[in-house]
């Protein structure tokens, strides 16, 4: 049994529908559906944000995976929403073609359509009632957004995870037949690779895991397309004043184990370095800049505090990730504890909400005159700036 939680006014929920029969055609699997809230301010501290990046974000990758989305730039607006609901609960077990088709009409803001798939008047009561059940039920499975799909107490986040439940599932024997996976996204080809001068600017945090896995996929597509990689320093959510939810640390935890496994990123034996570490770790930054090798120091940072169990605040640690990269513990010990680097952690913070995103690695794909030709919010999407860069190619 696959549980499948929908958010009615999350583009990646609408994304991921369109997978549900794909899903059911293909493996021998039931599939229950539950329509679920917008994620608490825990889980989404920046709602507005969330939803205006999901939005493009969902409209730009829906095309490489054979999925639609409507060419559209507004959001939902609360009536509609309240509608989309209704039709979800009125229908009590909505196919999937429904639930297909009621984003569809939410999403280019046809409420007259919207209101022929009800008879009876939208009850907000009865809508509260069942989207609060099954945030409980949600929350039970150890999640807090839409779009994400439960098997056997495993969560898997969008249509960026469901290749890994296919792989459990092809495992498990459930796959029908030989023919293609649900997830295939498509890739285009470039015949001859140039140096065309193009940089990344990438925003980083040193408790973001996904930062720290983001690095070797950035480093292996720097190799490939001669590409410069600028590191920018942020400070964590949390150190910036944001809640983050048990749940959501959690499955951030587990999907990153799962991500690292895949990627052969060594990941596990976890200490996590809010506060102190973090401060020590970007005092030395600036150090490692000053050498050339800051890209080295930051993934040695990250690898010893996200797989090999170090405290990353130690004076002693530190002094084993600086000589680890070549440098002199001695002339870095200098810098340890400044606080020369907090003005450029703030012009970073500031550039990252001028962007409308809000936590790291987000990446900015420059051209050599430095125009920026794309902005990507997390490791997921690394394969978009290499998309995008085959573009520029010819």
């Amino acid at each position: 049994m696959i549980y499948y939680f929908h958010q009615v006014d999350d583009p990646y929920s609408h994304l991921c529908a369109q997978t549900l029969p794909l899903i059911a055609k293909t493996y021998d699997v039931e599939i229950k559906t539950f329509l679920v809230p917008s994620p608490t301010k825990e889980a989404a501290p920046e709602p507005d944000l969330l939803k205006s990046h999901s939005l493009e974000d969902a409209k730009i990758i829906a095309p490489y995976y054979g999925f639609t989305f409507p060419s559209v730039n507004e959001l939902p607006n609360d009536k509609i929403i309240q509608m989309a609901q209704w039709a979800f609960v009125c229908m009590e077990n909505p196919s999937f073609e429904d639930i297909i088709k009621i984003g569809d009409l939410l999403w280019k803001n046809d409420q007259s359509r919207i209101s022929d798939l009800f008879s009876e008047p939208l009850n907000e009561e009865v809508v509260e009632s069942k989207l609060s059940k099954n945030s409980k039920l949600r929350k039970n499975f150890g999640h807090y957004l839409g779009g994400v799909f439960v098997y056997e107490g495993e969560c898997y986040l969008g249509i960026d995870r469901l290749s890994l439940l296919e792989k459990r599932l092809t495992n498990l024997g459930a796959k029908k037949d030989e023919k293609a996976k649900v997830i295939q996204r498509r890739s285009s080809d470039v015949r001859a690779i140039k140096n065309i001068g193009l940089e990344v600017d990438i925003l980083w945090s040193a408790r973001s895991p996904y930062s720290y896995l983001a690095m070797k996929q950035l480093r292996e597509l720097s190799d490939k397309y001669h590409l410069k990689l600028n590191y920018k320093l942020i400070l964590p959510m949390v150190m910036r004043g944001m809640k983050v939810n048990y749940e959501k640390r959690m499955y951030i935890t587990k999907d990153c184990k799962r991500v690292a496994d895949e990627k052969g990123i060594p990941f596990g034996n976890i200490v996590d370095p809010l506060g102190y570490a973090v401060e020590r770790c970007y005092s030395l930054y600036g150090f490692a800049k000053k050498h050339g090798k800051e890209e080295e120091y930051l993934r040695a940072f990250g690898q010893a505090v996200w797989a090999n169990g170090t405290h990353g605040y130690m004076k002693n640690n530190l002094k084993k990730i600086i000589e680890s990269i070549g440098l002199e513990w001695g002339d870095a010990e200098k810098d340890l504890d400044s606080e020369d680097w907090r003005d450029e952690v703030e012009k970073n913070r500031k550039r990252l909400f001028e962007l409308g995103k809000w936590g790291p690695p987000t990446m900015i794909l420059k051209d050599k005159d430095g125009y920026q030709e794309l902005v990507v919010w997390g490791q997921d999407r690394i394969w978009l700036i290499e998309e995008q860069i085959k573009m520029m190619q010819t």
